[in-house]
C-alpha cells in the first residue's frame, strides 16, 4: 500500500519559535526555580542567610579590629618613673644601652641624666584666671609637675600672627637648660583639668604608642638598613608614633587642605552615632580625627623637630597668618600625604588607578620642599583616653561612678555587642593609688599642721566609688585624663563642681602642701618631676618662682567653693592656724590675713617706739620658710635646695 503525504493547510502551519539570548533563558529558569517550592529554592534562601551571615561576621571582626586601640590603652600596668615605663613598654627606636639604665649613679657626673616630666601650660594671658588656677589646682591634687607657665605676664608678644608667641616660647623651653632630650613634656591648654594621676596618664602615653607602633608596622612595613660595620641589615619600621596630640571633630584648615582631606579616619565605629556619622554640619556627630594642636605629649627629642618647623613657618612663611592650629594641622596632614604616596608607590599600578588618583588628590597640596623631612612622627589620640577635646561632645560625656554602674544603650547596630554589659572601670585606675591617698606626708611635724580644714574620706575608698567624667559613646566607655574646656565657658561653669576632687580640693591641696615631693617623684630614688626647688606655685619661662598666692590669691572662692576664705590664709574658727607673733608684730606661727598681719606690725612697731626701742624693719630675701627665725632661713634654704635637685 503506498502512503502519500498529506499536505498541512495553510493556516496550519508550523511557525519557527524566535531566538531568545542565553542570559535570558538562564534568568527565566532560575525564576521558575524559585517559584516553585523545590529543594533548590530553599538552598537558594539558606544560601542568602549563610551569606549575610557571613557578612556581619567579616564587620564584626573590622569593628573589633577598629576598637583595638580604645581598648588596649586601658592597659594593666602602672608605672612610678618614666624610666619604668620606657623599660616596660621599650624604646621605640635603638638607642644607647645605658639611656635608661636605673642603676646608674645619680651623683656620677658622667652617669646619664633620668628623664624629668615637665608640664607646660601657655597662658597668653597678663594676669591669672580663675580657670587657669582650677588648671593648677587639679594638677597639684593629682601629682603632675609644677607648671611652668608659658607666656605668662606678658602684656604684648612680638607677632600678631595667632599663637606664634606661644610657639615660640614653647620651642625656646625645648631648646633651654631645664629640658634633656630624654624628657617628657606635656603641654595643656590653661582651660584644662586634669581628673587622673600623673602616672596613669604617662602609662596610657607609652602604652598608646606601642599599640599605634604596631598597628603603623602592619601598614606600611619596614625598612631595609645595612649595618656596613658589622656586614649585617637590620629592619626598622618605615614610621613610628612619637608624639600625641588632641583630636577633635571638626577640621580648622580649608577642606581641600591635606590637614582635612589625608588624614586617616578614626579608629572608632564608623556608625558610632548611627546614620548621622561624620555627616552632621557643626560636628556633633562627627568622629574625633583632626589634630587639635592646644594638647600634646612627646619626648623633648621628638617634640624639637616639630615646634622648630612650626616656628619657621608661623614667623618667616606667609602661610603662617592662619595661626598655629593651621601650621599644626598643615604638618600633619603633610606627613600623612607623603605616607598615603608611599604606599602608593608600592603598591601595584594600573592606568586607570593612576588616573583616579591624580583626581582625588588634594587640590591644595604644595609641592614638596627638597630637603624637607615631612616625617614627624605625630599620632591623634582618637580614642580621648588622655585628651578628651570637650568641643562639640560635650553630650558624650557624662559623670558617673562606676560601682554601680548601669547598662547603657547603644549608638548603633555595630557597637551593639560592646554594649550589652555595664561600663567598667579602666583597669590601670583599678591599681592606681586611692584618690585620696595621692600624696603620703611622712614629716613628724608637717606644715600646715592637721586641723578640722583636712577631713577627708577613707584612703581605701577606690576610682570606681567617685564621680568621673566619663566617654559613654566610646564602646567600653573611656575615662579621660584631663579635659579641654576651651570655648566652653558655660560648660565650664556647670561642670566644675562636679569634679571629684571640688568637695575636698582645699584639704587635698594642704596635704599637697605637705608632701615635700609626691611618691611618684621619689620612688626608688628617680625623682621624676621638674623639681627645680618649688611647690606649691609654679614656674614662669624666665626661670622665675611664683608662689601660689601670688597667682591665684583672689580665686579661692570660685575654687573651693566653701566659705572658708583665701587657701593658706584660713581663719581660726574654721581651723586655720591662730597666729603667734612677735612683741614687734612679726608673725612666727600660724597663719595672718595680709591686712591683719599689716595691723599687727603696726601696732609693734608703736609699742617699741613708745618703749624707747631702735627700731628697724629687717629685709631678707629668699625666705621659703617665712616661719623660721631669721638666723635660720640661710641654713633653711640652703636645706631645701640639696633636696630638690
Amino acid at each position: 500500500m503506498r502512503l502519500e503525504a498529506v499536505p498541512y493547510p495553510p493556516d496550519t502551519a508550523v511557525k519557527a519559535k524566535p531566538k531568545s539570548s542565553p542570559a535570558k533563558s538562564v534568568a527565566i529558569h532560575l525564576v521558575n526555580l524559585l517559584c516553585r517550592p523545590t529543594r533548590i529554592r530553599r538552598r537558594a534562601i539558606w544560601s542568602a542567610f549563610a551569606l549575610t551571615g557571613v557578612l556581619f561576621l567579616i564587620i564584626e571582626r573590622r569593628h573589633a579590629d577598629d576598637l583595638q586601640l580604645t581598648v588596649s590603652t586601658l592597659g594593666g600596668y602602672v608605672p612610678y618613673s618614666i624610666s619604668d615605663a620606657i623599660s616596660h613598654y621599650g624604646e621605640v627606636e635603638q638607642v644607647e644601652q645605658n639611656r635608661w639604665d636605673d642603676v646608674v649613679d645619680p651623683n656620677s657626673g658622667s652617669s646619664v641624666k633620668k628623664p624629668k616630666f615637665h608640664l607646660l601650660i601657655p597662658t597668653p594671658d597678663t594676669n591669672a584666671s580663675a580657670n587657669l588656677c582650677k588648671t593648677l589646682m587639679s594638677a597639684a591634687i593629682l601629682n603632675y609637675p609644677p607648671p611652668t607657665l608659658i607666656h605668662y605676664g606678658d602684656a604684648g608678644g612680638a607677632f600678631t600672627r595667632p599663637g606664634a608667641d606661644i610657639v615660640r616660647n614653647v620651642f625656646s623651653f625645648l631648646l633651654g637648660k631645664e629640658a634633656h632630650d630624654d624628657d617628657l613634656i606635656l603641654v595643656v591648654e590653661q582651660e584644662s583639668w586634669f581628673q587622673l594621676p600623673a602616672e596613669v596618664a604617662v602609662n596610657r602615653f607609652f602604652h598608646g604608642l606601642q599599640d599605634s607602633n604596631e598597628l603603623l608596622l602592619k601598614q606600611y612595613g619596614q625598612n631595609m638598613t645595612s649595618n656596613e660595620t658589622a656586614n649585617l641589615s637590620t629592619d626598622s619600621p618605615k614610621y613610628t608614633q612619637k608624639v600625641l596630640f588632641g583630636a577633635q571633630k571638626q577640621c580648622s584648615n580649608p577642606r581641600a587642605d591635606p590637614a582635612c582631606n589625608s588624614v586617616p579616619q578614626s579608629s572608632l565605629p564608623k556608625d558610632i552615632y548611627g546614620p548621622q556619622t561624620d555627616r552632621h554640619p557643626s560636628g556633633r556627630y562627627n568622629r574625633p580625627h583632626f589634630m587639635d594642636s592646644n594638647m600634646v605629649m612627646g619626648r623633648v627629642s621628638d617634640l624639637l623637630p616639630i615646634f622648630k618647623l612650626a616656628t619657621e613657618l608661623l614667623e618667616f612663611e606667609d602661610i603662617g597668618k592662619y595661626g598655629s592650629q593651621h601650621i599644626f594641622s598643615q604638618l600633619f596632614g603633610e606627613q600623612e600625604y607623603h605616607r598615603a604616596l608611599y604606599l602608593n608607590s608600592i603598591a601595584p599600578k594600573s592606568r586607570w588607578r593612576q588616573w583616579m588618583n591624580s583626581k582625588t588628590e588634594p587640590s591644595n597640596t604644595p609641592p614638596p620642599v627638597p630637603g624637607r623631612n615631612y616625617e614627624l612622627g605625630i599620632g591623634l589620640d582618637y580614642a580621648s583616653s588622655i585628651f578628651q577635646i570637650m568641643d562639640n561632645s560635650a553630650k558624650d560625656v557624662k559623670s558617673m561612678r562606676f560601682d554601680n554602674a548601669s547598662i547603657i544603650a547603644s549608638p548603633s547596630k555595630l557597637s551593639a555587642a560592646s554594649f550589652k554589659t555595664p561600663p567598667h572601670l579602666p583597669p590601670d585606675l583599678t591599681l592606681s593609688r586611692s584618690p585620696f591617698s595621692l600624696h603620703q606626708v611622712s614629716a613628724p611635724n608637717p606644715s600646715p599642721p592637721f586641723s578640722a580644714l583636712d577631713n577627708l574620706p577613707e584612703e581605701n575608698i577606690s576610682w570606681a566609688e567617685i564621680q568621673l567624667a566619663t566617654n559613654l559613646i566610646i564602646p567600653g566607655s573611656s575615662v579621660p585624663a584631663m579635659l579641654d574646656y576651651r570655648g566652653e565657658e558655660g560648660l565650664m561653669r556647670n561642670t566644675w563642681r562636679e569634679m571629684w576632687y571640688f568637695e575636698f580640693g582645699r584639704a587635698l591641696m594642704r596635704q599637697y602642701i605637705r608632701s615635700p615631693q609626691g611618691p611618684i617623684a621619689a620612688s626608688s630614688g628617680d625623682k621624676w618631676w621638674d623639681l627645680r626647688g618649688g611647690k606649691g606655685g609654679v614656674w614662669d619661662e624666665r626661670g622665675e618662682w611664683r608662689e601660689w598666692m601670688d597667682v591665684c590669691a583672689g580665686t579661692s572662692d570660685e575654687l573651693f567653693g566653701d566659705g572658708k576664705g583665701l587657701f593658706g590664709m584660713e581663719d581660726e574658727s574654721v581651723g586655720g592656724e591662730k597666729p603667734v607673733h612677735t612683741t614687734s608684730g612679726e608673725r612666727i606661727s600660724g597663719q595672718d590675713h595680709p591686712e591683719t598681719e599689716a595691723k599687727s606690725k603696726e601696732e609693734g612697731l608703736a609699742r617699741q617706739k613708745h618703749m624707747g626701742h631702735d627700731v628697724e624693719t629687717p629685709a631678707v630675701q629668699g625666705n621659703k620658710n617665712p616661719t623660721l627665725p631669721t638666723e635660720d632661713i640661710r641654713t633653711a634654704n640652703q636645706n631645701n635646695d640639696e633636696e630638690n635637685y
